[in-house]
């Protein structure tokens, strides 16, 4: 988007991903190559086991490539151990999951304000910026309610606040509207798009809905672990999600 600039957020290059060997090998990514600047918004959609957590599990550094190389805001991944890669996650990468992922013993608050006390910040420090950020998705007045006092969209917004209160360039989200009905899964994307604009922050998210993937900048198509078209929103995903005949599913190893 215009006004940000500089490296790219993400860069992947000939992303291949393999379980297995011989007869059992699995290849559940092949040869993916895409790029996300400050401030866009790319989705991934496809039919289920297509490879798209997959993907999102390559760019956000939760797992290893077979082949491929990834660059997240000018770091090669392949150069980190497993100590490195953590601590990139914690301080430039945002995680947000179907399943929100809250800690059910911590307030709303607290669960936004963990990944800065993990990273070293002060409770006030992170107090503080789990208040700013809170009041971005609207939930101010909710941060003393612990994750069952509250709507599944409050806890869905809880983690989008959680993973964007270290100021990440990169916001990997799998699914972030499927445990959601129609509206609070249009809210969400709302606040993503928000950010996008407010922050710079990239966001890459997959989805099986075709209203949150028409939202986005860009839509990559997927089939079969390779990436089978790339454009702006347009007609078509129906074709993609529809594909005729069960797909191996290839999410998990």
């Amino acid at each position: 988007m215009a006004g940000y600039e500089l490296m790219p957020a993400l860069r992947a290059d000939n992303l291949c991903k393999a379980y297995g060997r011989g007869e059992s090998r699995v290849d559940a990514v092949r040869g993916v190559t895409l790029e996300l600047s400050a401030g866009d918004c790319v989705a991934v959609v496809g039919p289920s086991g297509c490879g798209k957590s997959t993907l999102l599990h390559l760019c956000g550094g939760m797992d290893r490539p077979t082949a491929g190389t990834v660059v997240v805001d000018g770091v090669p991944l392949s150069g980190l151990d497993d100590n490195g890669l953590t601590k990139l996650r914690r301080d430039r990468i945002g995680f947000v999951f179907q399943f929100f992922n809250l800690l059910p013993t911590l307030t709303l608050g607290e669960n936004i304000a963990l990944p800065l006390l993990l990273a070293g910040a002060t409770a006030g420090e992170g107090a503080d910026r789990a208040r700013v950020c809170a009041d971005r998705v609207g939930l101010a007045h909710r941060l003393h309610h612990y994750p069952a006092q509250v709507s599944g969209g409050e806890l869905q917004r809880s983690a989008v606040a959680r993973a964007v209160v270290h100021r990440p360039v990169l916001l990997i989200a799998d699914e972030p509207t499927g445990n959601l009905d129609t509206d609070n899964g249009q809210r969400v994307l709302d606040i993503l798009r928000t950010l996008n604009d407010d922050i710079g922050v990239a966001v890459l998210l997959a989805t099986h809905d075709q209203s949150i993937a028409g939202r986005a900048d860009r839509i990559l198509r997927m089939r079969d672990g390779r990436v089978v078209d790339s454009d702006h929103p347009a007609a078509g995903i129906d074709e993609v999600e529809n594909t005729a005949g069960p797909s191996p599913d290839l999410e998990t190893p």
